[in-house]
């Protein structure tokens, strides 16, 4: 499959420009995630809509928001939106939070072979590292209930600036954010919250 062709079509689709470089590494990213899909459960999603839900998604909501600076991504699993948003946005650092072994294997994996830097790989459950990304400005949680075990966690990186980025298709918020995104042409929303909501 020639995911960089079923890229090009998305981002046309969505409006977004990417330069040719980082289109590049998102399409050998799509590929990883398919090779290692056949050995591991990565995603069930293939061909355009993987590329729209793991890919476009994310980039059209960092560059919505401007992300810029350190990104914690909680259960990054198959590395979106972590790392499609790193390599169009050209963050600072990226935590990816993994407690699987197999998954952040592959989160070691992919961020080798496509030479990202400021990537590091967490084998742990968020409670465990969490001193470990102190001055984040940015949470990601993709396919992650927003808990309020997880909310105290957040807490510990005590950063002034930190915005939690929710990005669902099927919940509420559990409060009011501080503000919402709808992605167009699907039903995935991206609420941002601020610790002090809760």
């Amino acid at each position: 499959m020639n995911y960089l062709e079923l890229l090009e079509t998305e981002l046309r689709l969505f409006d977004l420009e990417i330069p040719l470089a980082e289109r590049i590494l998102l399409g050998r990213y799509c590929d990883e995630l398919e090779r290692w899909g056949r050995r591991i459960n990565l995603t069930s999603l293939s061909g355009s809509d993987l590329v729209r839900r793991l890919i476009v998604e994310p980039v059209w909501i960092a560059q919505q928001i401007k992300l810029s600076g350190t990104l914690v991504d909680v259960g990054s699993g198959n590395g979106s939106p972590a790392l499609p948003i790193h390599i169009t946005r050209g963050l600072d650092r990226v935590h990816l939070v993994e407690a699987r072994a197999r998954r952040a294997a592959f989160l070691r994996h992919v961020s080798s072979k496509l030479k990202l830097a400021g990537v590091i790989v967490h084998r742990a459950r968020l409670q465990d590292s969490i001193r470990e990304f102190a001055g984040a400005d940015w949470v990601t949680l993709q396919g992650v209930a927003l808990t309020t075990s997880l909310i105290k966690a957040f807490r510990l990186i005590s950063s002034d600036t930190l915005t939690i980025i929710w990005i669902t298709a099927s919940a509420d918020p559990p409060v009011r954010p501080l503000s919402s995104l709808r992605v167009p042409f699907t039903d995935t929303q991206a609420f941002l919250f601020r610790l002090d909501q809760f």
